[in-house]
């Protein structure tokens, strides 16, 4: 396919070697097609597209550039927003959801119960495949939910209790007030909060659910059966609790500490149950704290596993076509790269080799 490249332009931009007239004349080339931008930001952020073209290997008919073009015709999601502007249009979203909730509810009640007192409602905030989404309560706790990823909580949230359900992961940094503890509902558990920082994983469609300790003081409490006591655990930093949900278990690496107290029973709406409560100590938080901030950390993960992060996080499917790649372990920190630049790192460092291909969002995965 003929595209009319540049290459001299491009080759001078990145050896910055162009003349006042010919960057001119590059800006304009750039923003004539959405197809030109898309070419000449997958040069500008992969380094090998880079080397070849400073070396004079690319040109408009040779098989390899047709290969990538096909793939910049059709790209997938990238999370390229400067933090900045990404936290300042989901504050956006999320006030402008927030009020239309709140407004709703206002006039559902003064039509249906004029001079009652307005009824407790909710507000509801969703950060989408690809992104994620910062979001300030009332008690000016912050939480950050990761991509695919649901808060709801009251509208009376502070006046005499705090609590919020989530479906998903997020991250939360909780204002301390003992008279009102923070309490967090997660499918099979409910985590008190007594000021910290912590991080639960609790997607539907997962077999565990995540609790990990940052700082400060919090503890985990399974559902249970009707009639029975809940199972408490408490949590110090750096101190994982697994909920395993096919068997309603909690697995540990090393060493448990199980309180019970009945005073703190908790009433749930389903009839799960969790026989065991325990929790994994010492362990590495990076992963918990910086997917927040952008960075997705992996640590001898298989690919299988690793995948369904990464479909979240580049808004895209992946399909192992051989099965057996989905074994294939991992470890290392994505930070700016798109679904490109990741899946060419992950086939450099992978211990046998496969190749892929991308059709707009689906990334089919083959052995080589």
């Amino acid at each position: 396919m003929k595209t009319n490249i540049p290459w001299t332009l491009l080759k001078k931009s990145l050896s910055n070697t162009l003349s006042p007239g010919e960057q001119c004349d590059l800006e304009q080339w750039i923003e004539k097609s959405a197809l030109n931008k898309h070419i000449f930001d997958e040069v500008s952020e992969d380094k090998l597209f880079q080397d070849a073209i400073l070396s004079s290997k690319w040109d408009d008919n040779s098989l390899a550039w047709k290969q990538v073009l096909s793939r910049i015709q059709q790209p997938a999601k990238r999370i390229s927003m400067p933090r900045r502007q990404f936290f300042i249009i989901s504050a956006a979203a999320v006030l402008l959801l927030l009020v239309t909730i709140g407004s709703l509810f206002y006039v559902n009640d003064r039509l249906s119960n004029p001079g009652n007192e307005i009824p407790e409602g909710y507000t509801f905030v969703f950060s989408p495949r690809g992104q994620r989404t910062k979001v300030v309560l009332p008690d000016r706790s912050r939480v950050w939910l990761n991509s695919e990823s649901s808060l709801r909580y009251s509208t009376v949230f502070n006046s005499s209790d705090r609590e919020v359900v989530l479906q998903g992961e997020a991250f939360f940094e909780i204002q301390p007030d003992p008279a009102k503890p923070f309490f967090v509902s997660a499918n099979e558990i409910k985590v008190k909060v007594y000021g910290t920082s912590f991080n639960v994983r609790a997607f539907p469609n997962e077999n565990t659910i995540e609790t990990t300790l940052i700082e400060g003081k919090l503890s985990v409490t399974s559902l249970t059966q009707s009639g029975e006591e809940p199972n408490e655990v408490f949590l110090r930093p750096n101190e994982k609790c697994i909920v395993t949900r096919d068997t309603k278990n909690i697995e540990i690496s090393a060493g448990s500490q199980t309180s019970a107290d009945p005073s703190e029973a908790i009433n749930y709406r389903n009839g799960a149950r969790v026989v065991d409560l325990k929790v994994q100590k010492g362990i590495n938080t990076e992963e918990e704290k910086l997917w927040k901030d952008g960075k997705l950390v992996f640590r001898d993960r298989p690919f299988a596993e690793l995948a369904v992060d990464l479909e979240r996080w580049f808004d895209v499917k992946i399909h192992f076509e051989d099965k057996k790649i989905g074994s294939y372990k991992f470890t290392g920190v994505f930070d700016k790269e798109t679904i490109n630049q990741a899946l060419e790192a992950l086939k450099l460092s992978s211990p046998k080799s496969f190749q892929y291909t991308i059709s707009y969002r689906d990334i089919y995965l083959t052995s080589k």
